[in-house]
C-alpha cells in the first residue's frame, strides 16, 4: 500500500501546493476532456491531461501484490486520479473493495454534501451490484499537515471469471461535491 499512497501523496502534495501558490483557473471553468482507460474500457472525464503510472500494490488479501494502473492529474487545486487491477476470482471483489476503502478510509470523517452521502451506493452501468461498490467524501491530515478532503469511489467490473476493481478519487484542500459528482458521472464503463 505504501507505493501506491506515495504516488497520490506527491500529486495531492503539488496540487495542495498549486493552492498555496493560487494557480490554477475557476473550477466553474474546468477544461473536461474525455480519455479512454483502454484496459479498463473505462471512460473518464478528466479536467487536466493526466499522467499514467503503474505500481504493485499489496491490499492485505493474502494474494500478494498485484499491478495497479493509475492515471491522474492536478487542476487548479485539486488532484483527479482514477486506479484499476484485476481480481482473478470475480466472487471475492466485494472483499476488494472493503480492503481498498480500509485502506483509504481509516481514521477520516465524513464529510457528506446535499447531495452525496458518504456510503451511498455508487453502481454506475455495467458495474457488478456489490455492497461495497460507495462513494465517500472524507477529510483528515495530508502528507504535510494539511487539511485534506478526498472524494472517492469504488466499484467493480466482472470480466469472465475475474473482476476489474475501480477507484476514483479527488483530493482536494476542502469539500467540492459538486465537482466531485460530475467527474463521478463521467465515469463510463464500455
Amino acid at each position: 500500500m505504501r507505493t501506491y499512497f506515495a504516488f497520490f501523496r506527491g500529486i495531492a502534495s503539488a496540487a495542495l501546493l498549486l493552492t498555496l501558490l493560487g494557480c490554477g483557473q475557476d473550477k466553474s471553468q474546468l477544461p473536461w476532456r474525455q480519455v479512454e482507460l483502454a484496459e479498463a474500457k473505462l471512460l473518464v472525464n478528466f479536467p487536466c491531461e493526466p499522467q499514467v503510472g503503474r505500481t504493485r500494490v499489496d491490499f492485505g488479501m493474502g494474494d500478494g501484490p498485484v499491478e495497479v494502473s493509475m492515471m491522474g492529474c492536478d487542476a487548479v487545486d485539486s488532484t483527479y486520479a482514477v486506479s484499476d487491477w484485476v481480481l482473478a476470482d470475480a466472487s471475492r471483489a466485494d472483499d476488494a473493495l472493503a480492503f481498498w476503502q480500509a485502506a483509504v478510509l481509516s481514521k477520516l470523517k465524513a464529510v457528506d454534501g446535499k447531495s452525496s452521502k458518504s456510503g451511498a451506493p455508487f453502481v454506475p452501468p455495467g458495474a457488478m451490484p456489490l455492497s461495497r461498490s460507495i462513494q465517500a467524501t472524507v477529510e483528515g491530515e495530508g502528507p504535510s499537515g494539511w487539511t485534506i478532503t478526498t472524494h472517492g469511489v469504488w466499484f467493480a467490473r466482472q470480466e469472465g471469471e475475474q473482476a476489474r476493481i475501480i477507484h476514483a478519487v479527488i483530493y482536494a484542500p476542502k469539500p467540492h461535491h459538486e465537482i466531485a459528482q460530475q467527474f463521478f458521472q463521467g465515469l463510463v464503463l464500455e
